[in-house]
């Protein structure tokens, strides 16, 4: 017995108070109407309906039966509607995991934009400088930077950052090169995010032979930040997360004397690569690589 087909008959009957009317709304022939009518009443043993020659009258049993036939019809059309077209792609929760560095900069203003533009979809931000697991954290994507060896994820490049070395704007700029190299060996504070051994090697070329314990040290992004824009000391930073300062002037490069290139950092986005991206995921990660192709180009 299909149900759902002879309780739309039902609801029609009842909505447009003739068989003749409901057959023409559900595009029926008014005997296929009439007979869903008749396989409900034997089936139920009860008459919902009392026929004339030119109106229906609903019993009491029919009409406390067609408020639940538009309760079940209902519910069915709200469980439909997360694959309609104008839904299947915005009714979703995307979780998304990033380091706290990217909270600052072009990955979180790119978060808002796609916001903005598809409200429906809701996100579920984890910060976290771990390496999360997709599979047991229950991750869609995940943003990191450096080399990925994961073979169970694939990755999209977003963009590569540079690190510089900058002084708060307290510290004299106008220094000779060798005071320069005195400021920095004396002051340097070093960031939870840099590679010691590669930093050990940089300290090294241009003549920093204090060793790596004996400078300060800070395991948050902001905190290390802040510690530098307070006159801590002068403090290493990928180029977007300094970008603002740099601008407004409260702190500034150091380029003698050596210019600065610790290391270039690639940022991905990732997702696991055994498992079927959905509508929604489909259309958030277009939306992440033409935003980052227009930004770099």
């Amino acid at each position: 017995m299909d149900k759902l087909t002879y309780y739309k008959s039902y609801v029609a009957i009842i909505d447009k108070k003739s068989l003749k009317n409901a057959a023409h709304y559900l595009n029926l022939s008014p005997s296929a109407v009439s007979k869903h009518l008749s396989i409900l009443e034997k089936y139920y043993g009860t008459d919902l309906v009392i026929r004339d020659a030119k109106n229906i009258k609903v019993t009491g049993e029919g009409k406390a039966f067609y408020h639940q036939c538009k309760s079940v019809l209902t519910s069915l059309a709200q469980a439909e509607s997360v694959f309609s077209n104008d839904t299947r792609n915005t009714a979703s929760i995307l979780r998304i995991t990033l380091p706290q560095i990217l909270t600052q900069g072009r990955v979180m203003s790119m978060l808002a934009m796609f916001t903005k533009q598809y409200p429906q979809i809701k996100l579920d931000i984890i910060t976290s400088n771990n390496n999360l697991d997709l599979i047991e954290q229950d991750i869609d994507f995940a943003f990191r930077g450096g080399f990925l060896s994961d073979s169970q994820v694939r990755s999209t490049k977003l963009f590569r950052a540079c690190t510089i070395l900058c002084a708060p704007a307290s510290f004299t700029k106008n220094l000779a090169p060798a005071d320069q190299l005195r400021m920095i060996t004396d002051t340097l504070l070093i960031p939870s995010y840099v590679n010691l051994s590669t930093l050990r090697t940089y300290l090294q070329k241009i003549g920093i032979k204090k060793p790596l314990d004996q400078f300060t040290t800070i395991n948050d992004a902001f905190s290390y930040k802040n510690a530098v824009l307070a006159g801590m000391g002068v403090g290493i930073f990928l180029d977007f997360f300094i970008k603002d300062e740099l601008e407004e002037q409260s702190v500034w490069q150091i380029t003698e004397p050596h210019h600065f290139q610790y290391r270039t950092l690639d940022f991905n986005m990732i997702f696991h690569k055994n498992i079927q991206l959905a509508t929604s995921h489909e259309l958030f990660k277009s939306f992440v690589v033409n935003y980052f192709n227009d930004y770099i180009n």
